[in-house]
């Protein structure tokens, strides 16, 4: 026993030895993000900097660890503690660069490469992705080369091949996933909680991790990422978000990291240029894409309009502009009904926001009516109040009677124009008046055949209609206000008798009652 003791432990050492590992370097946090707590008296947050000493658990969020010449990625849902002063990975999903020596699941490791470890029933293995590995595995040392797997319950090597790279899933920047259009049916459940109830998505509802979103026939649903790109999940299909995690890296910058995976259907991807890309998983390939405009379903189909799309499952293939792989073929890029449905949306998407409003500058109720994209939501912002419009036609928009009227006076309006991936504003000014014009001093004098109509007006609005009535005979004059409060008016009078009704109506369509005036003064008749 002593002497089986002395070589495993020879076996071990000569695997530090050989990779020139430092076993005795502490293990320090790199990156920290979403829930993370290291063990100390008690378990506590984690925070970058930090020295990992006894244990370190990851709920929903990630985590990487400085050990030695290599880093650790850790997981959600994972937990490693140290053992002889190295990680000892116990649950969840690591990533692992660089030189390291490490154990997990009983067995001793050195790798100097790129591995990945599954450790969560039904799968615990080590898969070799670049590089070699050494175990330790009782009086035996085995030695793993890319392309190969060990399983610790089996313990035989077989051979691998990469289809969910979730290590290589990062969204670069600041944001959300943010649900940014829907169509028919379109439903969120979490898939973490026990019986959770769905409930229909709304714009503008930020996905969290654990979610799904579903569509149903003839539905689909447009969720929207940091830098302007986004993914149109199609019908009939449902799409997990894995993990939403904010990280920040030991220099203090914030990046977001968001992992999805297609679980049912099809997703059309926009991705911008020049800006962080997303991982998308199906149960047959894995996309980590950056820049580019491409399609992806269940089947493990993928179509590249644009750009390019690295497929790591397919090591180190890559499809271009133009092409598309189904099954283990690359083939010309064909398109069928759903690609231009997808396209067409795209153009509308990046079509500018159309905004034709009309709108009264005086009336006495707010009104409007806008015509835009019909897709486009549409709210006004008027004396600290946001109010939607809603729309009554194709394309046609306009406010509703408010519930509590607004006051006389004059309002600055912004009109507000939301569409998926753009916003636009218009700013308005509007009067609200109710109250008719006073018209007084009122003067009538008969000059002959002609009478003078002289007096003064007064309102809210900038303009008013004067109108006035001799013989059965009407004529108008249009007053704009308050330059011409005073008016001085002459107009025909076929008999000296006659009596003048004068009446008033301004901007906003008050009116006055008419007054009678008979005229007076000289003149030949």
């Amino acid at each position: 026993m002593r002497l089986s003791n002395f070589l495993l432990c020879a076996l071990v050492c000569g695997l530090t030895l050989t990779l020139g590992v430092a076993r005795a370097a502490p293990s320090v946090l790199r990156e920290v993000g979403g829930s993370v707590e290291q063990r100390r008296a008690v378990w506590q947050l984690a925070a970058v900097g930090e020295t990992v000493e006894q244990a370190l658990r990851v709920g929903a969020g990630r985590a990487t660890l400085q050990s030695g010449g290599g880093q650790v990625l850790i997981a959600s849902d994972s937990a490693l503690r140290i053992y002889q002063n190295e990680p000892d990975l116990q649950t969840g999903k690591f990533y692992l660069s660089g030189q390291l020596s490490f154990f997990s699941q009983s067995v001793h490791l050195a790798s100097d490469g790129r591995v990945r470890l599954d450790l969560r029933a039904p799968t615990r293995r080590l898969a070799i992705i670049a590089g070699t590995a050494r175990l330790a595995v009782g009086s035996r040392v085995l030695t793993l080369k890319a392309g190969e797997q060990y399983d610790f319950a089996t313990k035989r090597i077989t051979p691998f091949a990469e289809r969910d790279a979730w290590y290589d899933s990062r969204f670069v920047g600041e944001g959300e996933a943010v649900v940014q259009a829907v169509k028919g049916p379109v439903t969120i459940q979490s898939v973490t909680t026990q019986a959770s109830p769905a409930h229909n998505a709304a714009v503008d509802e930020r996905l969290q991790s654990g979610q799904q979103l579903n569509t149903g026939p003839n539905a689909f649903a447009e969720v929207g990422f940091t830098g302007g790109g986004y993914l149109r999940l199609q019908p009939q299909s449902a799409l997990s978000v894995l993990s939403v995690d904010r990280v920040l890296s030991q220099e203090g910058k914030g990046q977001r990291e968001i992992t999805l995976q297609l679980t049912r259907g099809s997703a059309w991807n926009v991705v911008a240029k020049r800006q962080g890309g997303y991982e998308i998983t199906t149960p047959t390939v894995t996309a980590a894409v950056r820049g580019t405009i491409f399609r992806v379903d269940e089947n493990g189909l993928v179509k590249v309009f644009e750009g390019q799309v690295a497929l790591p499952s397919g090591v180190g293939l890559q499809l271009d502009q133009g092409q598309q792989l189904s099954g283990d073929m690359v083939q010309a890029l064909v398109l069928d009904a759903s690609d231009r449905v997808n396209q067409a949306l795209d153009r509308q998407r990046a079509a500018p926001t159309r905004l034709d409003l009309t709108l009264a500058p005086t009336a006495s109720e707010l009104s409007l009516t806008v015509r835009s994209q019909p897709n486009t939501r549409l709210s006004v912002k008027v004396a600290g109040q946001d109010f939607p419009l809603t729309q009554s036609a194709e394309g046609v928009f306009s406010l509703q009677a408010l519930k509590n009227r607004l006051p006389e006076g004059r309002y600055d309006l912004t009109l507000t124009a939301r569409r998926p991936g753009s916003s636009t504003s218009l700013k308005r000014n509007v009067l609200i008046d109710r109250s008719p014009p006073v018209v007084s001093r009122v003067s009538v004098l008969r000059l002959g055949r002609t009478v003078r109509l002289t007096g003064q007006v007064t309102d809210r609005s900038p303009s008013v209609q004067l109108s006035a009535e001799v013989n059965g005979r009407v004529y108008t004059r249009t007053l704009h206000l308050p330059q011409q409060a005073r008016f001085d008016w002459l107009l025909p009078l076929p008999e000296p008798g006659a009596v003048i009704k004068l009446s008033a109506a301004d901007a906003a369509g008050n009116a006055g009652a008419a007054m009678e005036y008979g005229a007076v003064g000289y003149g030949a008749p």
